[in-house]
């Protein structure tokens, strides 16, 4: 049986941290829009260090064989994860590697915001084992958990109906009605795993 996080213990996370996503570009064949990482470099080219470690969530709950490696930590942040949890410190360069990995891995990038802070951490997110999506998946906090600022876009006359993007999505966004493809924009966060993933280019990410 999978390990959940407990509505009180989400709820603690929340007083902290508001989480954002961020799609990151990737290499594609079809004929569809992907947005630029800009918001992603601005943010670790900026920082003074950047660190790297195993995510809390997944090492903790186990509920997928999903990439560890993927936390980053900015500024601060990272200092202290480098002197107090063993992280390790990293170039930007290998940072956006590691984004591009996950990515293709399925796991949605979150840019965690303190109260009235700037980002400080980076990390790469599954919804059966994340604290955040998990809690938006079975709480339903949506805004109050995670925000985004992008939106998938469906054409649903170009889709083959390959399923894809209901294997990819974390959210629930998409789902099978019969032997058709459906999409339900109010679970979509724009994270941009559908858009990378169709081979039809029938999906694409626009401004919300």
């Amino acid at each position: 049986m999978p390990q959940e996080w407990e509505e009180h213990e989400i709820k603690e996370l929340m007083e902290k941290y508001t989480a954002v996503t961020i799609p990151v570009k990737v290499s594609l064949d079809a004929q569809q829009q992907v947005l630029d990482t800009g918001s992603v470099e601005k943010m670790l080219s900026t920082a003074e260090m950047i660190s790297l470690m195993d995510c809390y969530c997944r090492k903790k709950l186990k509920n997928c064989d999903k990439p560890l490696e993927v936390c980053i930590g900015l500024n601060k942040e990272a200092e202290y994860f480098i002197e107090k949890e063993g992280a390790k410190e990293i170039s930007l360069e290998d940072a956006l590697n590691v984004l591009k990995r996950s990515h293709k891995a399925g796991l949605v990038h979150l840019a965690y915001y303190r109260k009235g802070e700037d980002c400080d951490i980076i990390c790469s997110c599954c919804s059966c084992c994340c604290h955040h999506l998990s809690g938006l998946k079975r709480f339903g906090f949506n805004e109050a958990v995670v925000k985004s600022d992008f939106v998938a876009v469906f054409e649903k006359s170009v889709c083959n109906d390959c399923g894809l993007c209901i294997e990819r999505c974390q959210f629930g966004a998409w789902e099978f009605d019969e032997d058709d493809v459906v999409f339900n924009i109010d679970h979509c966060f724009g994270c941009g795993l559908c858009v990378s993933s169709c081979p039809a280019g029938a999906v694409s990410l626009v401004k919300r």
